[in-house]
């Protein structure tokens, strides 16, 4: 009985407080707020500010959380130079001189002047500050928005490719795309023309986005798990792909455009990891890149967690194997001995895993030297 009176009055409530979490948060609205907040914070009506604040964005029918957290730039730690900064800009505005504080000289006539350079100054201030950030805010929400919508269709186009898999195959997909942030990072990336080639392909994932915006393009892959390859087989059915169960070491690499490496590289000695990267290299096309990932052995504690979730999966992969990372410096050194151009993206994956991004685009003048 008790639990069903506490769900009875819960529940309006965190629908209401959902319902004003997401109000007028399109990117406009949502500059607007933070101008207003911002402003307000300026303003010295000290005891009124967030009153004001809420007030306006009622009136205007902003969101009112994110208008209330923007007046907090009003701060302990930012008054003194907002305090400051005002006093000096409304002196120049009022006056046309900067302000000069000397203590021994104050007087009442001098104390009105500093008040109302203050006032003028911080309603200036407040409006050039606010400005700023609302911009900010507004290119980086129209930015975060573009991708936030484009990233979902990619993932849902991929996700379609496996609507025929067993269901365990398939939900393993759907997981791994939806807890995997590599496959955040691949759709941005301009991929390239030409072959794609995917070493250890598993259930052929990657793949899937690499051939996105191009269904006709050419796709090889290999992979030791015979079942995933079968399962990456039907998938990519009615696409130009050629998926083989192979060992990386002794796959016959095309012609590509598209090089991807995502989680095998710790599978390999350090010498075959080194041999792997130059035949890679020298497979690729002018202008082809080879993206791969390691993990990042200068993170720390999340470098020794990522280490440890590593070797539970050799474990249960039962292979006797113990993965190996090198460190960065050794991957960067072959690549720019292949007359390849790096490109390092450090990132935290879901779980949370430290990776490194690497994209090495083929110089066409490393061509013309092999």
């Amino acid at each position: 009985m008790a639990s069903a009176a506490i769900t009875r009055f819960s529940l309006p409530a965190r629908r209401f407080l959902a319902a004003l979490l997401r109000e007028g948060l399109a990117p406009g609205r949502a500059a607007a707020a933070v101008f207003v907040g911002v402003f307000i914070g300026h303003v010295p009506i000290y005891g009124l500010q967030s009153v004001a604040a809420i007030g306006l964005a009622v009136l205007f029918r902003l969101n009112k959380p994110l208008t209330f957290a923007a007046t907090f730039v009003n701060n302990p730690l930012f008054q003194p130079f907002m305090v400051a900064g005002s006093l000096e800009l409304g002196h120049v505005l009022l006056t046309g001189r900067r302000w000069r504080f000397a203590l021994p000289h104050m007087t009442i006539q001098a104390l009105k002047a500093d008040l109302a350079a203050w006032l003028v100054g911080s309603v200036a201030l407040g409006a050039i500050i606010g400005g700023m950030a609302s911009l900010g805010v507004l290119f980086l929400l129209r930015f975060t928005a573009r991708r936030t919508r484009e990233l979902p269709r990619r993932r849902d186009s991929v996700n379609r490719l496996f609507a025929e898999a067993p269901w365990r195959d398939r939900g393993f997909v759907r997981w791994k795309i939806r807890l995997d942030r590599i496959f955040d990072y691949l759709p941005p990336e301009d991929l390239g023309t030409g072959c794609a080639v995917d070493l250890g392909c598993g259930y052929g994932i990657a793949l899937g986005f690499a051939a996105l915006e191009d269904p006709s393009r050419r796709l090889a892959g290999c992979d030791l798990n015979g079942r995933r390859i079968a399962v990456a087989r039907r998938a990519l059915t009615g696409r130009n792909a050629i998926l083989t169960v192979c060992d990386v070491r002794h796959f016959d690499l095309p012609r590509a455009g598209l090089v991807l490496i995502l989680d095998v590289l710790q599978y390999l000695a350090a010498d075959e990891q080194m041999e792997l990267l130059a035949r890679c290299s020298a497979a690729l096309d002018p202008g082809g890149k080879l993206v791969f990932r390691v993990h990042d052995r200068e993170r720390g504690i999340l470098w020794r967690f990522t280490s440890a979730f590593d070797r539970l999966i050799f474990l249960a992969d039962r292979n006797g194997l113990r993965p190996l990372t090198l460190p960065l410096a050794r991957y960067r050194q072959a690549l720019e001995l292949a007359g390849m151009t790096i490109v390092e993206r450090r990132f935290r994956n879901r779980l949370p895993l430290a990776h490194i991004l690497i994209v090495a685009t083929k110089s066409p003048a490393a061509e013309a030297r092999a």
